[in-house]
């Protein structure tokens, strides 16, 4: 059985915590992928392209900075979402949805 309920607002933070942190991990595992597939072409094509990897400590700054950094501008950009969100759910009278028990 469906019932119908409707949205009248969205909790900013607990948005923003849920979004920076999926962002964060998803940062995490893209830099790491990049970071290996980086190195193992890197040093088959040798020469300046391993010096590269080398200076950049091996990507290991971007790996800890670069999930920070994009959790922080992620959790900043949604709050800012969520309130516009809010008065836009205010303004046409909430989201309707359908849910089942």
């Amino acid at each position: 059985m469906l019932n119908n309920m409707t949205i009248q607002k969205i909790n900013p933070i607990g948005w923003a915590n849920l979004t920076a942190m999926a962002t964060a991990i998803f940062a995490f595992l893209g830099i790491l992928l990049f970071m290996l597939f980086g190195g193992i072409l890197g040093g088959l094509m040798g020469g300046d392209a391993a010096m590269l990897g080398e200076m950049m400590g091996g990507g290991a700054i971007a790996l800890i900075l670069g999930p920070i950094l994009y959790g922080v501008v992620t959790w900043i950009f949604t709050i800012i979402f969520a309130l516009i969100m809010n008065l836009c759910l205010k303004l046409i009278g909430g989201l309707k949805i359908e849910v089942s028990e």
